[in-house]
């Protein structure tokens, strides 16, 4: 792909993640009565704005990252302090602002940004199901890193698994689980690669000194998918599914991060992000609706989790303060969500920091200026 389309492909995949995250906090609120200020695509100065027939200002902004609601009384970007509007009174906030619902009102606002996300990864993946079939990750491969094993054990993007041992492999799915067993011991995978077969030797593990390290990950992705016909029934099922197991697959191994059972290497920024949009665009509509909804499942589990600044967080705090009974003091709300600014902070960088030092990742985006 060409640099222009990349970059469309990549400010389009934001703009449906990010603008369907949105609506659905836009959509509960107003359902609760929440008077919506302002819906921005992206961020920084307004480019474009026109006022709907509810008053809600519809905005492009200069900068085609991320996006936000401004809900009525918001105080800050943070949606957990309030502010009289000027001009505005009192009775205008009962009527008007999230803060004068109730606290499992605020909490289906909150998640409604979620919802919409994992409602939109089922309705990609039940149209995929329908119109192609069952998806099923596909033997051929992406290698993610001259530094990983699989670069050094001598496979190469485009590669198509079809050995490990003596076992044929036709799909992703039969090869992952095989390599997970294989941690800490050698084995041959045979690959086709442009019609030509080669076998490599791979050693899934270090040696130093006598000591032998089990090495865990081969450094290796699905490039595409195979697609199996299926009936409408089956395509609900495998929709739901699908979404659940990556929703789950990602709190997990984030959970498994933080307990340092995995490889911080493994947190991904927006230089992956933007390579999985152009990777999805260049194998056709249906590889990038994949891709659309693996990332909207995962925006969605994403933002569930319980740290100040995501809605997760937002949904604890309302959640602490009905148990309560009464709000939490300004000096501890700003105090939780330094903490989680910081802790969101943290995982960006280190997301960018991995894809910095993913070298395969430059040299995807480099052969696009070609």
């Amino acid at each position: 792909m060409n640099v222009l389309l990349s970059v469309i492909a990549f400010i389009v995949l934001l703009a449906i993640l990010v603008g369907f995250h949105e609506w659905g906090h836009l959509s509960v609120a107003r359902a609760n009565g929440v008077f919506c200020e302002v819906f921005s695509f992206g961020m920084g100065p307004k480019i474009f704005e026109r006022t709907d027939k509810y008053g809600t200002k519809w905005r492009i902004s200069l900068f085609p990252i991320g996006g936000y609601v401004k809900m009525f009384g918001d105080a800050d970007a943070t949606s957990v302090r309030e502010r009289i509007p000027e001009g505005y009174t009192e009775a205008d906030m009962q009527k008007m602002s999230a803060f004068r619902k109730t606290p499992w009102q605020r909490i289906l606002i909150a998640f409604g940004g979620p919802l919409a996300n994992f409602v939109m990864a089922i309705v990609l993946l039940f149209g995929i199901g329908v119109i192609k079939g069952i998806p099923e990750q596909s033997n051929e491969i992406t290698v993610v890193s001259k530094n990983s094993l699989a670069y050094k054990s001598g496979l190469r993007t485009k590669d198509r698994i079809v050995k490990i041992n003596d076992k044929n492999i036709k799909s992703f799915k039969e090869l992952a689980p095989k390599l997970k067993k294989a941690k800490g011991t050698d084995y041959t995978l045979t690959v086709n690669r442009g019609g030509q077969i080669k076998t490599f030797n791979v050693k899934m593990y270090t040696e130093f000194a006598g000591k032998i390290t089990p090495i865990t990950k081969l450094g290796i992705r699905s490039t595409g998918y195979n697609y199996e016909p299926t009936t409408v029934i089956n395509a609900i099922k495998m929709a739901c599914v699908k979404t659940w197991n990556i929703i789950a697959g990602n709190v997990t191994g984030l959970a498994k991060i933080f307990k340092s059972k995995e490889s911080v290497e493994n947190v991904g920024g927006i230089i992956s992000i933007f390579n999985m949009s152009v990777e999805g665009a260049g194998n056709g509509l249906a590889s990038f609706v994949m891709t659309l909804a693996l990332l909207s499942a995962m925006l969605g589990a994403m933002n569930l989790l319980p740290i100040p600044c995501l809605d997760g967080g937002t949904i604890l705090i309302n959640v602490i303060e009905w148990i309560r009974g009464k709000s939490l003091g300004d000096k501890t709300i700003e105090t939780i969500f330094a903490i989680g600014l910081f802790t969101v902070a943290g995982l960006m960088l280190l997301g960018l920091w991995n894809d910095i030092t993913n070298l395969s990742v430059f040299s995807k985006i480099a052969n696009i200026f070609k």
